[in-house]
């Protein structure tokens, strides 16, 4: 019995790598727990059921679901199979019903910060850091992008600090609002000292595909790009309206809006970058779409860098 545990803790581990997956897991209980490294993150989830003949596992955020046997399935006697399939069934509605009541906590916070965000204007420490990155002059900027006076930052240690920030909406395929992107700043629109300037609030559902819908597309065709000053950068660069995905993993899982026939990867240009762009640009072909992408010249460069060297060019 004690080795089933193990091997329960072994498989999460395989198809989690990097998940703090609990040391010790208790049977019939839901345990929940970080996928991204974040001690705050509850992602990841498992139950071992009781007979510890078999349990499931996955990660929210991912959309991840598996189900683990002790025995070979194919081994198993009718009622056996039915039972595990009793257990799992049983378990999964436990989550979901958990999971359902954790995403409408989280949008009840988004909604709040939300609100607490204002236009952009002149002067004010997001238009201020964005010039900084080479935006300066470009006005108005997209309607999606917010200013908070006070975000607050929870530090690993429990404290907390207070920071003005950039606040832009990640949005499903639908429109809905799913998470709010962070980029926590000074007074003088310099990044702020912390330790992850930028983070995403807990989501409302499964992240999967999701954008920072910068622009809308035109004439059917609509860009994508990985993080906020990357997509500002390829849009001044290439004229294409252009979203942002925030993540690598999140451009080459992202859905485009209906409509869209041409799609344009403005991948960053190192492994992560190249990798993601090659799976959407292999997805999207399979939807019959035309797809271009281009990656800047300079190994690890992004777009952002390229817009910031043109305008260093043209100023010499």
């Amino acid at each position: 019995m004690g080795d089933a545990v193990l091997d329960f803790r072994a498989a999460i581990l395989d198809a989690m790598p990097g998940a703090a997956v609990p040391d010790h897991i208790e049977p019939d209980r839901l345990h929940r727990f970080p996928t991204n490294g974040k001690r705050c993150d509850s992602a990841g989830w498992c139950k071992l059921f009781g007979d510890r003949r078999g349990g499931v596992f996955g990660d929210f955020r991912a959309g991840l679901s598996r189900t683990w046997a002790a025995d070979d399935q194919r081994m198993m006697t009718p009622a056996e199979r039915e039972q595990l399939r009793q257990q799992v069934a049983k378990a999964a509605a436990e989550r979901e019903a958990q999971q359902r009541i954790t995403w409408q906590e989280n949008g009840r916070r988004i909604a709040v910060l939300w609100r607490e965000c204002s236009p952009l204007l002149p002067g004010d420490p997001v238009t201020l850091y964005l010039k900084r990155r080479g935006f300066a002059g470009l006005w108005p900027l997209p309607a999606c992008l917010r200013y908070h006076p006070r975000l607050r930052y929870w530090h690993e240690d429990g404290t907390t600090t207070e920071h003005p920030g950039m606040v832009a909406p990640l949005l499903a395929y639908d429109g809905s609002l799913l998470a709010l992107h962070r980029t926590y700043l000074t007074r003088d629109g310099r990044k702020a000292i912390v330790p992850e300037v930028r983070k995403l609030t807990p989501a409302t559902g499964p992240m999967g595909g999701a954008c920072i819908a910068l622009h809308r597309p035109a004439a059917g065709v609509l860009g994508i790009a990985e993080g906020i000053e990357t997509a500002l950068g390829a849009w001044c660069a290439s004229g294409v309206p252009v979203v942002a995905a925030y993540s690598a993993g999140n451009l080459a899982a992202w859905r485009w809006p209906d409509g869209v026939r041409r799609i344009v990867i403005f991948a960053d240009n190192d492994e992560a970058g190249l990798n993601a762009a090659d799976q959407l640009r292999a997805r999207a072909i399979r939807h019959h779409l035309s797809v271009e992408v281009l990656p800047p010249t300079d190994p690890g460069a992004d777009w952002c860098d390229v817009w910031c060297q043109r305008g260093q060019e043209v100023k010499a």
